[in-house]
């Protein structure tokens, strides 16, 4: 893929298209498609539609969703007011799979695509913006002298890690300085995404994320800044965690507009 990597302009005004990946049917929470899965009263996929448009760059979106949902789906999103244009479209049985169909319903003038997870609700605004800001930093200074397929938003890691030698023995430590704990939205110029979504599927390859399989085939992605709010539900105890979460920042908004009233 790495002939792929033309020079991009990362200055002009670019229009983004978001890819929300919902197909999936939350087997790991056992409380039905997390899309539909309420925080502080509203179902995940709508935080997340607020999240992606408050961001000037993303013009258009895509929500991936069950193929016996999308017209559930379009009924929860027509019932809520949108800045841009949403399409719902069905998912593939994989999240790659979904990745890929959710790029190819975007509008063609759509060139950067930024692939996001419904299971991430909290995502700060503007998030996207920020990132692509962040990628003009970078510009041209990859080992390859190209300029990046994307960036994703990134955070160290915290804990200390061991390699594991014979279960249940620890091995050596690992220098935790070298890892990143990978987030979503993840920004790609949509050639780069589309090529790798291709050779991918020739190939019979399963990624975990976008920025995983660019890179497998020659992109290169730029780490730019996470944010621990920015926390994926995937179990039970993340949906009580993110519901105290809410909570928080419900108190600390009112609290902010009472010192300001």
């Amino acid at each position: 893929m790495a002939h792929h990597q033309h020079l991009r302009d990362f200055a002009r005004p670019r229009h983004v298209g978001a890819v929300i990946l919902a197909a999936g049917h939350g087997e790991r929470i056992g409380a039905g498609p997390k899309a539909l899965l309420e925080v502080g009263g509203k179902p995940l996929l709508l935080h997340v539609l607020e999240s992606m448009g408050s961001n000037s760059a993303v013009k258009s979106v895509v929500v991936t969703a069950p193929h016996s949902l999308v017209s559930v789906f379009r009924d929860l999103i027509d019932s809520a007011e949108q800045r841009v244009p949403v399409r719902v479209a069905r998912g593939g049985p994989t999240r790659q799979h979904s990745a890929r169909l959710g790029v190819e319903a975007l509008p063609p003038e759509a060139d950067w695509v930024a692939v996001t997870d419904v299971a991430r609700p909290f995502t700060p605004r503007g998030t996207v913006d920020a990132l692509l800001d962040e990628l003009r930093i970078p510009l041209g200074s990859g080992r390859s002298g190209r300029p990046p397929c994307g960036i994703i938003p990134s955070l160290p890691l915290v804990d200390s890690l061991h390699l594991l030698d014979e279960d249940p023995f620890l091995g050596a430590p690992f220098d935790r300085s070298l890892l990143r704990a990978a987030q979503t939205p993840q920004i790609f110029d949509r050639s780069c995404a589309t090529d790798a979504y291709a050779a991918a599927a020739r190939e019979g390859l399963e990624f975990t994320d976008d920025a995983g399989m660019i890179r497998h085939f020659g992109g290169s992605v730029a780490a730019g800044r996470g944010d621990a709010a920015n926390f994926k539900i995937t179990y039970e105890r993340d949906l009580a965690l993110a519901e105290a979460f809410h909570a928080h920042l419900s108190t600390a908004s009112a609290a902010g507009s009472s010192a300001h009233g």
